[in-house]
Order: structure tokens, then sequence, then C-alpha cells
């Protein structure tokens, strides 16, 4: 296909040219259609070139073929495929042909930004084969036969997933299924995923009736250096029980998980090795808030850091096996379970365990004033059961550990002595708002960077 001209139903170049090194970028605008195995979108996206824009105007691409992209951007002219102004831009495939073919697949692309789309069915919603410095924000991956999101068919770094609404996976009911919101690196640890910013995401009703899963975000074995902060999830519960994220670790780097409200999952997090658990907020689990044990596809359980998180309303609050493990953190922890369990551990002797405000039964600890503190009742350490902030008089106010403090709250709010336990300062009656909602997580902005500890 030349440039500048595009065959189909309806594609315009616009008349803005933009130029990088020399070389003129254009503007492609193009209208839905329903094909067969030739699709417009397909045809034009891949004739992009670094600085290209690919805009799709409002309405529903439908192809029953496979539909895959391939391009190649620059750090000074990435390529854009977004949603035009406004518009409401599908892409889908016929229901009948849901576990025949993913939604879209991205093979080696790099320097490329993907915004405003709604990607609906498919087995796979979006499947990134290999690529680097790729950006998916703002759109909506729903409706599919299994997983909605992968990164497990090769290697990815440094992406950012930013702001995506990613719900009602796994619907496939013609064999068994997994239904990950987001499934990144392969299981055995072939490909990872590196130096990655998983951020501000709202995912929810994830289904599975397999042993996969339908985790909210699984980051497999020796994947590091990435991010998973400010990401709202909720039920994972359908058909089976999985976190709302799992990081396995076991790579170069840790993986860092903070300022996450999880609900209604099967373990709110899971994390066997190298990560940093901070200022997450977990309630209403089916199995646990927080499972830190080994796993069978990682050798080594080693270099966790669980601190300031707020646990409530959980069968078993935490569950630790850290039994030969090294370099292990638990501390400033508020985990509330009330008649029930709220600490199950073994293998604490060996890790820096400080000011815990526990309220329910202790397996392997015990009350001792330093590790492990009694929280008193629910009403009076927090506000109310859907504003978890320290109430005056609490028994979290002013009693973490400084050592283990992270710089920032659960809302971005700088940390100062004395320090408050748990995911959220103690704040005024004024200040009063209710935190425990479904959506995008909006008490802060997802643009600020806090700064990795």
């Amino acid at each position: 296909m030349s440039r500048g001209v595009v065959n189909g139903l309806v594609a315009a170049v616009t008349g803005l040219l933009l130029v990088f090194g020399g070389a003129k970028a254009a503007v492609f605008e193009i209208e839905p259609g329903v094909y067969g195995q030739d699709e417009e979108f397909e045809r034009v996206a891949n004739a992009l070139k670094a600085g290209d824009e690919l805009v799709l105007r409002d309405g529903v691409y439908s192809q029953t073929g496979r539909r895959a992209v391939t391009v190649k951007g620059t750090a000074e002219a990435p390529i854009v495929i977004r949603a035009a102004a406004g518009a409401r831009a599908v892409l889908t495939r016929p229901a009948e042909d849901m576990d025949r073919h993913n939604n879209i697949e991205f093979v080696d692309c790099s320097y490329m930004e993907v915004r405003g789309i709604v990607f609906a069915g498919g087995s796979c919603g979006v499947r990134f084969i290999r690529g680097d410095h790729v950006t998916i924000e703002d759109c909506e991956l729903r409706g599919t036969g299994n997983n909605a999101l992968t990164m497990n068919s090769g290697s990815c770094d440094a992406f950012i997933i930013r702001r995506n609404h990613i719900h009602h996976t796994g619907l496939s009911t013609r064999r068994p299924t997994e239904g990950e919101g987001m499934y990144i690196g392969s299981h055995d640890g072939r490909y990872i995923t590196t130096n990655t910013l998983i951020e501000g995401n709202w995912i929810h009703h994830t289904r599975s009736t397999s042993g996969g899963g339908n985790d909210g975000i699984e980051i497999k074995f020796g994947s590091w250096g990435n991010i998973v902060r400010d990401n709202v999830i909720h039920d994972t519960t359908i058909g089976t029980q999985y976190p709302g994220i799992f990081v396995y670790g076991g790579g170069k780097g840790v993986n860092v998980v903070e300022g996450n409200l999880i609900m209604r999952a099967g373990e709110g997090i899971q994390v066997v090795s190298d990560a940093v658990i901070r200022n997450n907020i977990i309630v209403d689990c089916t199995v646990t808030g927080i499972t830190a044990a080994p796993h069978a596809a990682v050798p080594h359980v080693r270099n966790v850091r669980i601190v300031n998180n707020t646990i409530l309303n959980h069968p078993r609050g935490v569950r630790i096996r850290w039994s030969g493990a090294k370099a292990m953190v638990f501390a400033n922890n508020a985990i509330y379970c009330d008649s029930r369990t709220a600490i199950d551990a073994a293998g604490l002797d060996t890790a820096a365990v400080s000011s815990n405000i526990v309220s329910g039964r202790l397996i392997g600890a015990g009350l001792d004033g330093r590790r492990f503190l009694a929280g008193g009742t629910l009403e009076k350490a927090f506000w109310s059961a859907v504003d978890l902030r320290p109430r005056a008089g609490s028994s979290l106010a002013g009693r973490a550990d400084t050592a283990y403090a992270p710089e920032y709250d659960f809302e971005g709010n700088r940390r100062g002595e004395p320090f408050d336990i748990g995911a959220l300062l103690m704040s005024p009656p004024t200040a009063q708002r209710p935190l425990l909602q479904e959506g995008f997580k909006t008490s802060i902005p997802v643009e600020l960077r806090r700064k990795v500890q």
C-alpha cells in the first residue's frame, strides 16, 4: 500500500503532516466496518511508520480472521493508535469465533501507544507477543473467552498499562478456561516482563473453570522491575477463587505492589519472592488477605518486604510460610479479622517483624508488645467500615516502626513522625470519605510518581 493512500470502506489522511528527522508522518482516520479475513484497520495499522497516527472513528470494527499488528516507532516519534475524541471505537469479532482467535495480537511492537479503544471478545482480548516501550491506556477489555491481556508469548520490556477497564473475562463455555485480567510473563520463566508500570486500572469479575485461574494481575516467575500500583481489583472469585494480585519473583530485581485496593478476591495478594508489598487495602477476601509462602514455580523464598498494609475481614488475614527464607520483613500492618484468624505464620524467627496491629486469632505468633500488638475493635481503630483512616485515639496512630515506614501512604500523602500503622494516615473527622468503592481509584492522581524504596 502506498503511503498516504488507503484503500477500503472510508479512510482519510488529514492535512496535518508532522516532520520527524526529515520524514513526514501522517494522521490516518478510518471508519468502522465488518470484514472477513481482510480488514481495513489491520491493513492501515501495519503500514504505519514512525510518528504516524491511526484514528478510529465511532463504531464497531469486526473481522473473522486473525488480527495482528506489527509497528515500530521511535522514542522521538512513537506510533499512536487511538479512538477519535469522543468516539467509542470497538474492536471485536463474532461471538461464535470467541475460542478460535484472540481479539488482537501486537507482535514485536516498539514505541507504540494504544489509547481509548474497546477490545470486546476474542479468546484473549489483547496479546502482546514480545515488544518494548509500548503504552496501552484508557482502553476497555471485556467479554473474553479466556484472559484479557497477556504478555506470555515472548519477553516484554518498558510497557505502561494505565487506566484500563478490564472485566468479565473467562466466558468460554466450550472447554475449561482461564480468565486472568493480566497474565504477565510465562509460567516457566522462559519469557519475562521487566521495567513495566501497571497503574490505575480497574479489574473485576474475572471467571475461570480450570486450574489456571482468574487472578486480577499475575506476574510470573522471573519477571522483575515492575510496579503495580493504584489499581482497583475485585470479584476474582467467579468459578474459581484466585488472587487479586500474584507476584512470583525470582528475577534480577524486585517487583513493587503498592496503593492497590483489593476486594472480594481469593487471596488479596499472593507473594513468593523479591517483592515490596506496601500501602495496599485488602478487604473481604475468601481465602486470605495476604499469602506469603513458597510456590513450586519459584526455587527460592527471599527478599520480601510487607509493610503498612490494611487487611480487613478475611478467614485468614495473613498466611506466612517463611522457614528457610532470607531477607524478609513484616512490619506496620493493620490486620483486623475479628473472631477469625488474623495471623497464621511459620518461620518468623529469622524475619524482621515489628509493630503489627492485630485483631483476631494468632497461630505461630503471639501478642508480645513489639512484633504483634492488640488492635482493639474495628470501630475504635477506623472512622468506619468503608473509611479505613485511623481515627483519633486509634491503636494505629503513631505506633509504626519508623525504620520500615514508606515515604507515602495509600493516597500519596507524605508520611511523617510519629508514623501510623496501616495503609492510611490518621485524619480528622472533616476528611472522612468512603474509600472502599468499585471503579477507578480517584483519591490520588495516578500520574503521581512515588519513589521506589
